[in-house]
């Protein structure tokens, strides 16, 4: 198995139950150097991104994700997921479903950069009493 697929398995097998991992599981998946973007954010070295996932992990009541085959190049691979996760805050704790995508590099057996596509605004602005009402029509008025 070559390493790009070695770091897909613990990959999926990571972010499959994500809100079961302890912050100690990241340094076997991300490089020490490795950068992690999102939507939300920029975070650089393994010390910001564990610091990133523990302050996610302890707002949140449930967070995995399903994950679909991925597309492979070289060094990098791609994948869409969907993001099952709860607030207790947002929609009274009910589960949300968020799509997205990843796309990451893979060096020395371990994740270097990881970028990751999603909806920030339907993951969470848009469950929001005031604010929500407003991304929603905003989102129905630049849809054709």
């Amino acid at each position: 198995m070559s390493a790009v697929h070695t770091v897909i398995d613990r990959f999926v097998s990571y972010y499959a139950e994500l809100d079961n991992q302890p912050p100690s599981a990241l340094p076997a998946l991300f490089h020490p150097e490795a950068v992690l973007i999102d939507p939300f954010g920029e975070h650089q070295g393994l010390f910001a991104i564990q610091r990133y996932f523990t302050h996610l992990l302890a707002n949140v009541d449930q967070c995995h994700f399903s994950i679909d085959k991925p597309f492979t190049d070289g060094d990098r691979f791609a994948l869409t997921w969907t993001m099952h996760w709860s607030h207790p805050r947002l929609t009274e704790g009910n589960t949300l479903a968020l799509p997205g995508c990843s796309v990451v590099d893979v060096q020395d057996g371990t994740v270097k950069r990881q970028r990751d596509y999603y909806d920030a605004g339907e993951m969470i602005y848009e469950h929001l009493p005031v604010l929500g009402w407003a991304v929603r029509g905003v989102k129905r008025r630049v849809r054709p």
